[in-house]
């Protein structure tokens, strides 16, 4: 296998993703309801983004941690075949792994119900380990800004420290909803050169409902950068500081939107790894999240990086 290009640190969860389910009209208690599928898949960013980078042609290596239990061992199987490289991937006594109850809607829209596990471990001594992976990438993705209680406070200095020892890496942050306070985020930005949250996160974080009002507000902590703007059905907005474009996003049959904002995430990453335009990149990203909702789970839908390419 070749050497890693791109890292992504963080979440590691066991998804069981159970659809239909009408959560407006459950069954009676102690009652039963048949559904269509219960499947067990792999969630968080480190395999939704990391799976997607392998499958759009990117090599990656995943960065995180999993409990010693039959669901770590079995996620740990799942991320070896997506194609990461799981030696940073570490395994703990001291909680179970991370999981969660999916319950997709007819729509393909889902609610999540979600035990932290051992995620809630990950801290600055665990991200510190990874720095020899990190310094040999050209971008670590971190995520989710909201679900890393012990490791949000320290990432400004443990950013810091990083650029140090890696000044090559750029950093990239995603964010999660809800995602965790501004007053954590605004010491981290100046360190990061992507970001990328959601429309519902970025107006938590700012106040804003216009995405050129998010960017301007988060532009105050990081001048320079990508900024991006996740617009759902309306596609994306990304900034680079210099130019902005708004890109459509592209309408599929959906049956699955979960994982659609990370494949988007690893979209936008294989993108910028190939030099492509603001443009390019907006479209490509959108295509691929677009792929990622035909399918159940994370990147089941994901195509290849010249399919994506060429319908983008």
């Amino acid at each position: 296998m070749s050497p890693p290009t791109h890292a992504v640190f963080g979440v590691i969860v066991a998804d069981l993703i159970a659809s239909p389910i009408d959560l407006k009209n459950p069954p009676p208690t102690g009652g039963l309801e048949i559904v269509r599928s219960i499947e067990l898949t792999t969630g968080g960013n480190v395999p939704n983004v990391g799976g997607a980078l392998c499958k759009l042609g990117v090599t990656a290596a995943g960065a995180g941690i999993i409990g010693r239990d039959a669901l770590g061992n079995a996620i740990l199987n799942r991320l070896r075949e997506s194609g990461l490289d799981v030696a940073y991937v570490f395994a703990s006594d001291a909680a179970p792994t991370s999981a969660t109850v999916v319950a997709v809607d007819a729509s393909g829209e889902r609610t999540f119900f979600h035990v932290p596990g051992a995620n809630a471990l990950l801290d600055a001594e665990m991200f510190r380990r990874c720095f020899q992976l990190f310094a040999t990438c050209d971008v670590v993705q971190i995520g989710y800004f909201g679900l890393l209680p012990a490791l949000t406070p320290e990432l400004p200095e443990l950013l810091r420290e990083l650029r140090s020892v890696a000044p090559h890496t750029k950093i990239a942050l995603d964010t999660l909803n809800p995602p965790a306070a501004r007053e954590l985020l605004d010491p981290i930005l100046p360190h990061v050169d992507i970001f990328c949250p959601s429309r519902p996160e970025a107006t938590t974080l700012t106040g804003e409902t216009e995405p050129v009002k998010m960017v301007a507000s988060f532009r105050r902590q990081m001048p320079r950068g990508l900024i991006g703007i996740k617009l759902d059905v309306d596609g994306c907005y990304l900034d680079d500081g210099t130019s902005s474009v708004q890109a459509a996003a592209y309408p599929v049959e959906v049956v699955d939107t979960t994982g659609a904002g990370d494949v988007w995430f690893a979209g936008l990453l294989v993108a910028l790894h190939h030099e492509m335009s603001l443009e390019q990149a907006a479209r490509f990203a959108n295509r691929a999240a677009a792929d990622c909702c035909t399918a159940f789970g994370a990147s089941a839908g994901v195509r290849s990086l010249d399919e994506t390419q060429s319908r983008s």
